[in-house]
């Protein structure tokens, strides 16, 4: 349950299925869209039906759902038996700091126990971010130019 002004709402985790698709997209756009005006391009933003097709059929996809409306979503490509790279984690806007990134990651981590180092990538500039991924115990470990404009930080987890 998170709370959002007055009103408790349930937090849910499920697998993304196909019919899923139109909303993620949605949802990714919407997430990431400052993220797209600002350095003019984006990885997750405007993601084509089949990329979200086949992200939903080779990696794991959880769609976050707030008392039943989707409301964002978790893309994991798993790079080895032990090794997970987090490819997205997104929340629109009007459901940010409501502490839902945060069970996100508790969630992922409890549903996946073989994973035993988390990666992921974000951009240089997205302090909100940073702050959020070493709160939730991930360390910087490496940058690199994505393009021109925009540079990516590597963070990474180990876990017991």
């Amino acid at each position: 349950m998170i709370k959002k002004g007055h009103i408790l709402m349930n937090i849910n985790f499920r697998r993304a299925v196909i019919e899923d698709i139109d909303k993620l997209i949605e949802v990714q756009n919407r997430s990431f869209h400052e993220d797209y005006i600002k350095y003019n391009e984006c990885p997750s933003y405007n993601e084509s039906k089949e990329d979200m097709f086949n992200y939903i059929s080779n990696c794991i996809v959880y769609v976050i759902e707030c008392s039943c409306e989707i409301v964002g979503d978790i893309i994991i490509r798993k790079i080895d038996e032990e090794n997970y790279y987090l490819r997205v984690l997104c929340i629109v806007p009007e459901f940010h700091n409501l502490g839902i990134g945060q069970k996100a990651i508790e969630f992922i981590e409890k549903d996946n126990t073989k994973a035993k180092k988390w990666e992921l990538i974000t951009p240089f500039e997205s302090v909100r971010n940073h702050y959020f991924y070493q709160k939730m115990g991930y360390i910087k470990v490496g940058e690199y130019k994505h393009s021109d404009i925009l540079t990516m930080f590597k963070y990474a987890k180990e876990v017991e």
